[in-house]
């Protein structure tokens, strides 16, 4: 055990370099003045796995997040996409280097064809915050090479985006000294079922790097992974200390809030998030729990103790994310199941028991496939971080099964994503050809043309129900009609596999 210890230690380093490239900027001066205007900062989240089978029916894999901005963002903030760069490059050597201390694990462990045994780990990236101000992401790591139990940890990661360079507690707080206290008071007031290690003793002893800290558009969160504070069993926990608490505590830069903001939360933890914007702190708490076959995992959550169980989704895994909109809060999950079929559904924290409001069937957050030079390539989706501008893509079976990709925002009163583009753009592009002569609608001018039989088109765009709009070999734009309201879809009120040939179809 003791290589993949050392791997595990490598991983670990991951996190302390993750978005610094050196030094800490140190203490900044208070300046109102120096507040800059708040704005979003665009980025992408993306995975790296590495996987390998053994004679011995023993599977090692490791995957780690990566992260990426938006060409826009890149151009403004170059440091910090140095900085995520340097983190993904040491992403990967750590990670190929733990899959090198897990082939000697490997070998003392033995599985079956059917119930093969794992070596493995997972770094995965929780953004809280993005801005002009701070990048802020809590980073969990998860280790398993045999034994009773996984090893897991958090990491706090800070950055400034202008810089590249981590931001230290005492760049967000003016005085550091008052944390022992008034964690020690806040953690023991949250978890009163818990016995501690001596906390005093704990917290007097940390250095300020010892913290493990990300900061939201509500407050800074301490976060505490299992042994560092008391027993494995009791898991992670977590407090925050909230602006509108402690105003004095916090420099100004760094309290700046959007009225609208999305945050990403990791299961089987209790958040401290005020659901209302009443001043109190409330908890919400997302997990995921066996159908009653085994097979599939339905979404739990429960806000200060009122839970609510999705016994209708059911999925392999979910994705959740907080998101506070109009003086309101709701969750988001993105869920996928067989065929990579994916969720999106809402629910409504703000009454007495979380409700589900709406769902968006074979419905996920806008990815693109980058290759970046590795032996993997990685997959980038887009981050959910501001609900007034976002993009999904969503499973359309029109000319076969394709991808539509389109602009959204939330719905400032009940939080329900609605489409701001008029179409889908289709992204999953494979060409169709007639099989019979079609009547189509010549755009922009709407003249009538005829569409030989032969003809071959590439999908461009639909409203989803009614039109598909495609283009011709000139580069022009034809619209046929189409009715999805059963099966099949009809063009032009024919069955369309009559109308076109080798239509592509998934599952």
């Amino acid at each position: 055990m003791k290589k993949t210890l050392s791997a595990f230690l490598a991983i670990c380093m991951v996190c302390i370099i993750s978005g610094c490239t050196g030094k800490d900027v140190g203490v900044v001066t208070e300046n109102p003045e120096e507040v800059k205007d708040f704005s979003f900062i665009s980025l992408m989240l993306g995975s790296s796995h590495m996987e390998k089978w053994h004679e011995n029916n023993v599977i090692t894999r490791v995957k780690c997040d990566k992260l990426r901005l938006s060409d826009e963002s890149m151009e403004e903030y170059p440091l910090l996409s140095k900085a995520f760069d340097d983190y993904n490059d040491e992403g990967i050597k750590a990670s190929k280097a733990l899959m090198y201390d897990f082939e000697e694990e490997a070998k003392n462990l033995a599985g079956d064809m059917y119930n093969p045994a794992y070596c493995e780990a997972e770094s995965c990236v929780y953004i809280q915050r993005a801005d002009n101000n701070i990048v802020s992401f809590l980073e969990g790591i998860f280790i398993y090479a045999g034994g009773v139990h996984p090893d897991y940890f958090w990491h706090g990661n800070n950055i400034n985006p202008e810089t590249g360079e981590k931001i230290s507690l005492s760049e967000v707080l003016k005085d550091t000294s008052v944390l022992p206290s008034l964690l020690e008071q806040k953690i023991t007031e949250k978890y009163s079922y818990v016995t501690f290690y001596e906390l005093s003793d704990t917290f007097g002893s940390y250095k300020e790097e010892d913290f493990t800290w990300t900061i939201d558009y509500q407050g800074i969160n301490f976060w505490f992974s299992p042994y560092e504070i008391a027993a494995y069993s009791v898991g992670t926990l977590s407090c925050k200390i909230y602006f509108d608490e402690f105003p004095d505590m916090f420099f100004e830069e760094y309290t700046s809030s959007p009225e609208s903001y999305v945050i990403r939360i990791p299961l089987g933890m209790d958040i401290d998030f005020d659901i209302d914007g009443d001043g109190t702190n409330d908890t919400v708490y997302a997990e995921k729990y066996p159908d009653q076959y085994g097979s599939y995992y339905m979404l739990y959550l429960a806000a200060n103790g009122n839970g609510f169980t999705d016994e209708i989704n059911y999925a392999y895994g979910f994705d959740v994310y907080l998101a506070h909109i109009g003086g309101k809060s709701y969750i988001y999950s993105d869920s996928v199941s067989d065929n990579d079929y994916h969720m999106f559904c809402t629910y409504d924290l703000n009454k007495d028991n979380p409700a589900k409001t709406d769902e968006l069937y074979g419905t996920a957050f806008d990815n693109e496939y980058i290759e970046d030079g590795e032996e993997y390539g990685t997959v980038y989706t887009w981050v959910f971080n501001n609900p007034e501008k976002f993009r999904l893509e969503t499973r359309l079976d029109i000319l076969g099964t394709r991808s539509g990709k389109a602009a959204y925002k939330a719905e400032k009163d009940g939080g329900k994503p609605e489409m701001t583009d008029k179409a889908y753009t289709f992204d999953y592009i494979h060409d169709v050809k007639t099989l019979i002569p079609l009547e189509a609608e010549l755009l922009p001018e709407s003249e009538k043309i005829n569409l030989p039989s032969g003809t071959s088109l590439t999908p461009y765009q639909t409203d989803g129900k009614s039109y598909v709009d495609l283009k011709n070999a000139d580069g022009g734009i034809v619209r046929l009609d189409i009715d999805v309201s059963g099966w099949p879809v009809t063009v032009n009120g024919i069955p369309e596999d009559e109308c076109f040939e080798g239509l592509l179809y998934a599952g």
